[in-house]
């Protein structure tokens, strides 16, 4: 039986694309290296924040990835705000009437309930960052630690993602996962392209 039901963030909850593409944009100019094109970019997109960095610039030296990394913790280069993804707000409500509602994200905390995601904050009982765990997707180690937090045994939950990663995590963590793309993806229990099925989509788990 699910009790809790953990959400990704961009791709997710965030209709995030443009909104990442251009902080990289002002990071890497601010920072001085050649930030990424668009096209360059779009794999890069579920990566964390640490990833994308260490890709473009190509440092291996951790204090020096980190010093970067901080900026763009801080919003020093400023930031768009992301659009929240159609149909999440009634969505997140209607889901938090009947069960427990977390967030495992790569996104660092201080940026995860900026912008529109704050009007959500209220419905999620815990909210995992990058900072949070040692190990990230595809690796399970955040999910678990928000099915811990919430209470519930992994078992319980089922994870939203859009990638396959978030199929990966969900699957080594022992949770039910439902992919929110317009993109067929392979391993996922369920997969749609609309965030009002979602509710209707977890009964039948």
């Amino acid at each position: 039986m699910i009790k809790a039901v953990i959400f990704d963030v961009d791709g997710v909850l965030l209709d995030s694309f443009e909104a990442n593409f251009l902080f990289f944009q002002k990071l890497f100019q601010g920072t001085g290296f050649t930030p990424p094109t668009r096209e360059e970019y779009k794999p890069m997109f579920h990566l964390s924040m640490w990833e994308v960095i260490k890709l473009i610039t190509h440092l291996d030296d951790k204090k020096e990835i980190e010093k970067i990394w901080s900026l763009g913790r801080d919003r020093e280069f400023g930031t768009p705000d992301p659009k929240l993804s159609e149909g999440a707000i009634p969505t997140v409500r209607r889901l938090s009437e009947e069960y427990l509602l977390a967030i495992a994200t790569g996104r660092v905390r201080t940026t995860m309930f900026e912008g529109p995601l704050a009007d959500l904050k209220q419905y999620f009982k815990t909210a995992v960052g990058y900072e949070d765990t040692e190990n990230h997707k595809p690796d399970p180690e955040p999910l678990l630690l928000a099915a811990e937090q919430l209470g519930v045994w992994a078992e319980e939950c089922v994870y939203i993602g859009d990638v396959e990663n978030d199929i990966k995590a969900a699957r080594a963590a022992g949770m039910k996962s439902i992919i929110y793309s317009e993109v067929s993806i392979n391993g996922a229990d369920f997969i749609t392209s609309r965030f009002e099925e979602i509710p209707d989509l977890i009964k039948k788990l």
